[in-house]
């Protein structure tokens, strides 16, 4: 029953390919862009924008696939007691930008045959995650790397349950969120204590 919308957006993308394909790159462009012009201009800073400006930071680091934005940082930054913000509000803010992000992995490695699937570590992440579905998606998030983009582009290529995605996703993006908030939080206390 869940692989129903899945088979209908194969069939959608594979009758459009060319829109599929220019859609999916002006997002990932626009957010690049977008959030670039929002980091340069102050409008992501943590300090001002709170869990707002954690989960937009993290929405924009995650959907531009493969290119680092400080998602991690931004939780980080966002953490410090003397801003006032809880550290797991801003952990549930961050995970939920990043997996709602991921979903242009997912949806690149649904329909495209890109360059990112050429590499060496993409077959090997590939078959882990064909093999273990949601327990190597949760790995893959919970785990700071730069590879997961991979396991998004592997789960959309064979039609993993987007559902199942973003819920497996989400649970590891979160653990590590919480962890990095509640560190960063210990640890800049630590460091104001020490001065």
């Amino acid at each position: 029953m869940a692989d129903v919308p899945a088979n209908k957006l194969a069939e959608f993308i594979a009758k459009h390919h060319r829109t599929y394909q220019t859609v999916l790159w002006t997002v990932v462009i626009a957010s690049v862009l977008g959030g670039t012009i929002a980091w340069s201009a102050d409008w992501l800073d943590v300090q001002n924008a709170g869990y707002w400006g954690a989960f937009l930071v993290n929405l924009v680091g995650s959907a531009a696939v493969v290119i680092p934005v400080p998602g991690l940082a931004a939780v980080c930054a966002g953490a410090a007691a003397g801003l006032g913000l809880n550290y797991a509000g801003l952990a549930v803010a961050g995970a939920t930008g990043s997996a709602l992000g991921e979903a242009t992995g997912y949806l690149a490695g649904f329909g495209s045959q890109g360059v990112v699937q050429k590499s060496r570590y993409y077959a090997r992440i590939h078959d882990w995650v064909v093999r273990r579905g949601g327990f190597a998606l949760f790995i893959l998030a919970v785990v700071p790397n730069p590879l997961f983009d991979f396991g998004g582009i592997a789960a959309g290529s064979f039609g993993y349950p987007i559902s199942r995605f973003f819920l497996w996703v989400w649970l590891g993006k979160l653990i590590k969120f919480l962890i990095v908030a509640y560190a960063c939080r210990q640890s800049i206390s630590w460091l104001v204590d020490l001065v």
